[in-house]
């Protein structure tokens, strides 16, 4: 064989042998995928984070966009608010944790964040906003954002305010805080566990026997209220007073309490001769706007003996404010009886 047929004859073998090589190749490549799962490469999943990541930053730059001046990011918090299967986000902004001033809620477009609105601050004496919660209040799926607020003065005073989302629009549901006083506690929780929360107030005197009076109502101020007295001293009940004094102090205390919130206290009968029981209008001889605050001392009085023996004694009774209207003075007769004094007439007269 010439070397000219010898080379064409390993040519053509080369050139079949490379045509094999690409068939198979061409086979391989349309053989059906298994059925076992799929394995994401760590590449792909780095992609993954970096997409979590730059929504993150979304946000954030949002955040940024619309923070008060001198007020940092407190507190970030994400639910379904109008239950319309989108979730919102309530953002709190403040000096510190504990020390909050601008809460808006937010939710995401299909153009980017946008404020839905702005909460109003319904209290309106010195306060801080201490912190901000979305709770379930009764058993519907509603869901509420909860401010919660302690006073910023001398007297120690704490409270709430509800808000809900409806209609793109915040609207306040309720608030209770001190507003009148500046000081008491008023809490918001689900006192006969019934799956509905309740607004409670507690007011606490410094009086004779330490009344606290509590009331509770349903969260948003709707329905009846109830009432409660309590006794904040040692014993946590009523302790009859030794001294005919503290008697007289006692009824004049309990009597302007169960005015206020129309309330019976059951120690009356025991304080007064039921036939010396009528509706004297003790406001025309006695300050008791320390009462009404709860502050201390609550009323001040000055007691002058008129006549005393062993079971009756007379007391006048005048206030030592320097409140105008206080221009009478009371007299009360007390007897003891079964080792305690007892008031048994009262009658007021002109000071004048």
């Amino acid at each position: 064989m010439t070397n000219k047929k010898l080379f064409v004859l390993v040519l053509a073998v080369l050139i079949f042998s490379g045509c094999g090589v690409n068939k198979e190749a061409e086979v391989k490549s349309i053989t059906p995928k298994s059925s076992t799962p799929t394995i994401v490469s760590p590449e792909k999943v780095k992609d993954s984070a970096k997409h979590t990541v730059q929504d993150s930053n979304t946000l954030d730059q949002f955040i940024k966009k619309i923070q008060p001046q001198n007020e940092q990011l407190q507190k970030v918090l994400k639910e379904d608010l109008d239950r319309d299967g989108k979730p919102e986000y309530v953002l709190a902004f403040g000096l510190e944790k504990e020390e909050i001033y601008n809460i808006f809620v937010v939710r995401e477009e299909d153009d980017g964040y946008h404020i839905i609105d702005k909460l109003e601050d319904p209290v309106i004496v010195v306060h801080l906003n201490t912190d901000v919660k979305i709770m379930k209040l009764d058993q519907t799926d509603q869901k509420f954002i909860v401010v919660y607020s302690i006073g910023d003065g001398g007297a120690y005073s704490e409270g709430f305010s509800i808000y809900a989302l409806e209609n793109n629009h915040i609207k306040s549901i309720n608030s209770d805080f001190p507003n009148a006083t500046g000081q008491g506690i008023r809490t918001l929780k689900d006192t006969d566990h019934d799956g509905v929360f309740e607004s409670v107030d507690y007011y606490e005197f410094s009086d004779t026997q330490e009344h606290t009076i509590v009331v509770s109502q349903k969260y948003d101020g709707t329905g009846p209220e109830k009432m409660e007295l309590l006794y904040k001293n040692k014993s946590k009940k009523f302790v009859y007073p030794s001294d005919p004094k503290a008697v007289i102090l006692n009824y004049l205390e309990d009597d302007y309490l169960m005015k206020w919130f129309g309330l019976p206290f059951p120690e009356m009968d025991q304080l007064i001769d039921p036939a010396a029981r009528q509706t004297y209008d003790f406001e025309d001889a006695v300050d008791f706007s320390g009462l009404a605050y709860l502050s201390y001392p609550v009323l001040e009085l000055s007691f002058n003996e008129v006549s005393s023996d062993d079971n009756r004694k007379v007391y006048s009774v005048k206030d030592n404010s320097e409140e105008e209207r206080a221009k009478k003075e009371i007299t009360f007769t007390l007897e003891k009886q079964s080792g305690k004094w007892r008031i048994m007439s009262i009658e007021i007269n002109d000071k004048l």
